[in-house]
């Protein structure tokens, strides 16, 4: 179902400009850009307000500045004077508690707090951290948003029990503001009314009656799981997902085939039939709508190594067809590589690995550890936890990267098979991989620049190729930056 933009975003269009882009980038001031920052966060808490069932009349009466209930006497005393004024002038809930009628700030973020200097392991004696939004209690030792007064910069950290560290990418605080803000407009992340999928017990003169609510959003269509932060739910892949993969992948043909000097001719619709995908057993979902949209190329190699799925290939999927959790979609192989890999290591095949070994008619023991294509996976994506990414794509080499200069989207080296086009640690978000169009932009970025070259199958050079990763003048050309505007 479709949502209007009117009515999906009026508080957020207000402040638009105020984003974080190329052209407004963040201010550079001696601390929090108090005035930007609080004006993102009370226009996100008061569209999640207003889409969660609440009269917006209520807002100024059903919300504080949060320095009103920080629980700091004299919080001058303990915070830069910036982080004084951000707290003066956010808004928070002051009533309702978390899973009754609770406004979370986030689908993974309870509300603003104040706790101070819990990041001794990661700064010594110099810890001037204070975890600013605390974390939803899906998280084993909750944590959340944490912001240094020292470099008046944040970065999201859920559990406190994952690794924290100076030299991760931490982030102005309004540019995490504006990526929050572009989910919620690509909806990737929609607040939906808090109806949806309750039960209300009233007492009437038969007895106690239980009313249900309904099972989908009015306005967006959505339902509700369990474990969903009152009024946010996040969605494993959107229309707009759908369609900015669908773009870039015509981009990216369009660049492949005009440097193949190809003439004009009639383009097929697919890159696969029906068929061929309920044969493969492939889901409803992104996957099985981006391969029955997706323009079939007139040539065999998309990148280094990596052709284009005939049906014969893609009906041997590595991983579909085992019997998984409900909600959970296998990794998909899209394009297949010339070479094969152990699963060993490979986290998101780990889950998969006894149960693909014993369909293998000639394994000698459940121990040994399987191998499948090398290759562009669909990721594995469990639909109702954490952050689905059904759009996410999993880059697998037949080789690891020992030279330091790889390196994932945060920067720090990518020395896994595994590790080329990730995020590393995301300082916006859980962890999730990143989309397919990351791939797909880096295939149309190096065949548009001339650093990969064609030939009459396509993309030329082999798997080799992406071993220019790992070198000091080459490494660039495969790294896709996280950040508003970009990749998150």
């Amino acid at each position: 179902m479709s949502v209007s933009t009117a009515e999906m975003s009026k508080y957020l269009d207000e402040v638009v400009h105020l984003l974080v882009t190329d052209e407004n980038p963040p201010r550079e001031l001696d601390g929090l850009d108090h005035e930007r920052c609080a004006a993102l966060q009370n226009a996100m808490l008061k569209h999640a307000w207003v889409r969660s069932g609440r009269n917006e009349e209520t807002f100024p009466e059903g919300t504080v500045p949060f320095i009103e209930i920080c629980g700091l006497e004299r919080p001058e005393e303990n915070l830069h004077p910036s982080v004084v004024e951000f707290y003066r002038k956010a808004r928070t809930p002051y009533n309702g508690t978390p899973g009754k009628d609770f406004v979370h700030f986030f689908y993974n973020l309870r509300a603003l707090v104040c706790s101070l200097g819990d990041h001794e392991y990661c700064f010594d004696d110099d810890d001037e951290t204070i975890t600013l939004y605390d974390s939803t209690s899906q998280f084993s030792k909750p944590d959340g948003l944490v912001y240094d007064q020292g470099s008046h910069s944040a970065i999201m950290h859920l559990d406190i029990q994952d690794e924290l560290d100076v030299d991760q990418p931490w982030q102005y605080l309004e540019s995490i503001l504006s990526v929050w803000i572009e989910m919620i407009q690509r909806q990737k992340v929609a607040a939906i009314s808090n109806e949806v999928g309750s039960e209300r017990h009233e007492q009437h003169e038969q007895g106690w009656l239980v009313f249900h609510g309904p099972d989908r959003d009015s306005l967006t269509g959505l339902q509700r799981f369990t474990q969903d932060a009152e009024p946010w739910k996040i969605v494993p892949w959107t229309a707009k997902d759908l369609e900015e993969a669908l773009e870039v992948w015509e981009s990216a043909v369009e660049t492949i085939e005009e440097e193949m000097q190809l003439s004009d001719a009639e383009t097929t619709n697919g890159l696969l039939n029906v068929a061929c995908l309920d044969a493969a057993k492939i889901p409803e979902g992104f996957a099985r709508e981006f391969l029955t949209k997706a323009r079939r190329p007139r040539f065999e190699f998309i990148a280094p190594g990596f052709k284009i799925p005939c049906a014969e290939d893609f009906i041997r999927q590595p991983f579909i067809g085992i019997s998984i959790e409900e909600d959970t979609v296998p990794p998909i192989l899209l394009f297949r590589g010339e070479e094969m890999v152990p699963t060993e290591g490979i986290w998101w095949f780990g889950r998969f690995s006894n149960k693909y070994n014993h369909m293998l008619p000639d394994a000698p023991s459940s121990r040994d550890v399987p191998e499948c294509p090398s290759g562009l996976y669909f990721s594995m994506c469990h639909r109702t936890h954490g952050h689905p990414e059904e759009n996410g794509c999993n880059l697998v080499l037949p080789f690891d990267f020992e030279n330091g200069f790889a390196k994932k989207s945060d920067g720090m080296p990518a020395e896994k098979s595994f590790d080329l086009l990730q995020a590393g640690t995301n300082p916006f978000n859980d962890n999730h991989p990143l989309a397919i169009t990351a791939f797909l932009e880096t295939v149309r970025e190096n065949v548009e620049s001339g650093h990969w070259a064609v030939d009459e199958h396509g993309v030329s050079g082999g798997l080799d190729v992406w071993k220019q990763a790992d070198t000091e003048e080459h490494w660039d050309k495969y790294f896709q930056p996280l950040g508003p505007g970009m990749f998150w």
